[in-house]
């Protein structure tokens, strides 16, 4: 019997997820995922900002070079795959499709009008290989699901389908708890969408000891009578209790078998709401260190980075609220996308804010962008009937970066974390501002986790983990070789090795940090010079 392959493709902010299936008996062969995304920076934005100032060709370049790696680890013969779809935010399906990205930098008709830029249509297509530059079966089809607005895309259509929301009539909250931090509210036949810039600690980044979700982290965190127990993810991402530690001084109160390589966000949201209970976590901030597993720690900038971006979906969500004249504690449900929504215990989430605190429902649902991508692989007239939706969703987007009412929330959130403010003295000014204050916590909703990982089905084969380690070369004119750029770099990005300056694009902070460039005392560093070539 002949082979007949499909591809399902998710491109997050902080890394590629991909999945191959068999199209005669819609089995899942194998799945595949990088620890990182490709483009130098911490989320969306920052990829933004890379491909408008240093090239979208060298961005597509560069996301089309780790996406071809990523599927040549999917088990199967890409000669005979017939089918590939893909889904993202629209940031990232346009660096995937090449196409126009400065219609989602600029905000409002005037802005456009006055750079003469025209927005692309990002309504569903189908493409080919080749116009993608992806190394598969030429004869193939490219599957790009659409958007619901150009700045509303696939990722938060796929939230809506696969979450079967907008199919029950009640207040209902759906998040992705990524970077990125889209969120949907549904009230009274209406759709408020907003994106929050969650940050990269919410996954894990800019956490010193910090991972994102993959065998060996640190998950999640259990209180056992005064210790905490771990819980780490195995080679299949199933969790294992790890160790159980006294985390003041890091004493292993009760060795496991499972070894701790670090700690994604869920692990660091779960370390705070418990040291928040145990009085080790005070208005946001703790004396000196969190002891977990193996050498793994939390330090008070780990909290802060978490407790920002705690803060943006609070401060979203609020935002949300007020926009569509509701109270908070009038959610009845909340569904929670991605792997940090996953894995997160959804108590500890409801317990520091990241949730609303009166729902009578929480679902977590997983990766709704690869699971839609599966589905229209699986049966691709589901693209027609994606569109169909998308149209028929009116969506009320608020632009938070332009949002007065969440600009005065998030700087109580910033209050918080940075300086200590309790939180009395939050709702106190939400109060002054004309904003609802947040509700006590006084029932437990009823939690139900659809499937036993983030990714329901991981077929035949182990989870591959990809190494992208995307390196680039470049020499400088007149360097003296000081290395102030080299010991400069916070995320070990840049090194030099044979006459040659080499930096790791998926490890680089980029655009938004340049102290490479920054302590030059010569002035001949140029980021840009990494990527002529590309």
């Amino acid at each position: 019997m002949a082979e007949h392959y499909a591809i399902a493709i998710d491109i997050g902010t902080s890394g590629i997820r991909a999945q191959s299936y068999n199209l005669t008996t819609h089995k899942t062969i194998s799945t595949a995922i990088t620890l990182r995304h490709p483009l130098p920076g911490a989320n969306v934005v920052d990829h933004l900002h890379f491909a408008l100032n240093i090239g979208r060709e060298t961005a597509h370049n560069i996301l089309i070079t780790t996406i071809n790696r990523v599927i040549a680890n999917l088990n199967i013969d890409l000669n005979k795959v017939e089918r590939l779809a893909v889904c993202g935010n629209p940031i990232q399906l346009s660096l995937f499709n090449n196409i126009e990205i400065r219609d989602l930098a600029f905000w409002g008709e005037n802005a456009l009008k006055e750079k003469n830029i025209t927005p692309p249509s990002r309504r569903g297509k189908i493409l080919n290989p080749q116009a993608i530059g992806l190394d598969i079966n030429p004869d193939a089809k490219i599957y790009i699901p659409p958007a619901i607005k150009h700045e509303i895309g696939a990722d938060a259509l796929a939230m809506l389908y696969k979450s079967k929301a907008l199919e029950k009539d009640e207040y209902s909250l759906i998040i992705d708890f990524g970077t990125n931090a889209e969120m949907a509210l549904i009230a009274d036949g209406e759709i408020y969408t907003a994106s929050a810039a969650a940050g990269p600690a919410i996954e894990g980044q800019n956490i010193e000891k910090g991972r994102l979700a993959s065998p060996g982290v640190i998950c999640d965190i259990n209180k056992e009578e005064m210790f905490w127990r771990m819980k780490i993810l195995n080679d299949n991402l199933m969790v294992e209790d790890g160790d159980l530690i006294d985390p003041v001084n890091g004493n292993v109160i009760k060795k496991s078998d499972i070894q701790a390589k670090g700690i994604t966000g869920t692990g660091v949201i779960a370390a705070f709401s418990l040291g928040s209970d145990d009085k080790i976590i005070k208005d946001g901030k703790i004396k000196d260190t969190i002891y977990l597993q193996d050498d793994v720690y939390l330090k008070e900038k780990d909290i802060s980075n978490i407790g920002k971006a705690l803060g943006a979906f609070r401060a979203g969500q609020l935002t949300l609220a007020e926009s569509a004249d509701i109270l908070l504690d009038e959610i009845e449900s909340v569904y929670m996308a991605g792997a940090s929504g996953f894995y997160v215990d959804a108590k500890k989430s409801l317990n520091i804010g990241q949730i609303p605190p009166c729902p009578n429902q929480v679902y977590q649902i997983g990766n709704t962008s690869l699971a839609m991508a599966k589905d229209i692989v699986l049966n691709p007239k589901l693209l027609d009937e994606l569109q169909k939706l998308a149209d028929k969703i009116e969506s009320n987007h608020i632009m938070l970066a332009t949002s007065e009412i969440f600009e005065k929330i998030y700087s109580l959130e910033l209050a918080i974390y940075e300086q200590g403010m309790p939180f009395w003295m939050y709702n106190q000014w939400l109060q002054k501002y004309g904003i609802q204050e947040i509700p006590n916590i006084e029932t437990e909703p009823e939690i139900t986790k659809l499937y036993p990982r983030d990714i329901a089905d991981l077929g035949d084969y182990d989870l591959n983990t990809v190494d992208i380690e995307n390196t680039l070369s470049s020499k400088f004119d007149r360097c003296i070789y000081c290395m102030d750029c080299v010991n400069s770099c916070p995320e070990n990005a840049l090194s030099f090795e044979k006459d040659e300056f080499k930096l790791r694009t998926d490890l680089c902070s980029g655009l938004g940090c340049l102290r490479c460039a920054g302590n030059c005392k010569e002035h001949v560093f140029k980021y840009e010079e990494f990527y002529k070539d590309i």
